[in-house]
């Protein structure tokens, strides 16, 4: 892994062993770059993926053929929109107290709300878990 990568890399943020279902889904896919904490950019091939258990973000270099990077797991992290100068997003981890965060540049400012929707959790952050069970009133004994 990349030192610009790694060095601001979570461990539970960015996994470097990524181990893919064979019957993944892939809700998006394409370029952006990855601005690291000491500012340098480093261009990403990013293929999101979604499953009904699953949720995760697989990085690659710039390359034809190589290993990826990093994989991301999106499944309890929150996506932020930058600023209205720069078409990109912060990707955080929940649960944690640390500044540490992931930002991703577009290509283009019409890519950001695809990008966002695919980086988006389908849960909401206070609703983790949502039974189908139905709910059981019991009687008190007297």
């Amino acid at each position: 892994m990349p030192t610009e990568v790694a060095s601001m890399a979570h461990s539970s943020l960015i996994n470097n062993h990524p181990v893919m279902s064979p019957i993944c889904s892939e809700i998006q896919s394409g370029s952006l770059t990855l601005i690291a904490m000491n500012g340098r950019r480093q261009g990403v091939n990013v293929k999101v993926y979604r499953t009904s258990l699953e949720h995760f973000a697989v990085l690659y270099p710039q390359k034809k053929i190589c290993r990826p990077l990093g994989v991301i797991n999106l499944r309890h992290t929150t996506v932020e929109n930058l600023n209205d100068k720069q078409a990109g997003f912060k990707v955080r981890q929940l649960g944690y107290d640390t500044p540490m965060s992931l930002t991703f540049l577009c290509e283009s400012p019409r890519e950001i709300d695809t990008w966002l929707a695919a980086f988006t959790s389908r849960c909401s952050p206070t609703l983790r878990h949502q039974s189908s069970l139905p709910i059981v009133e019991e009687d008190e004994e007297q």
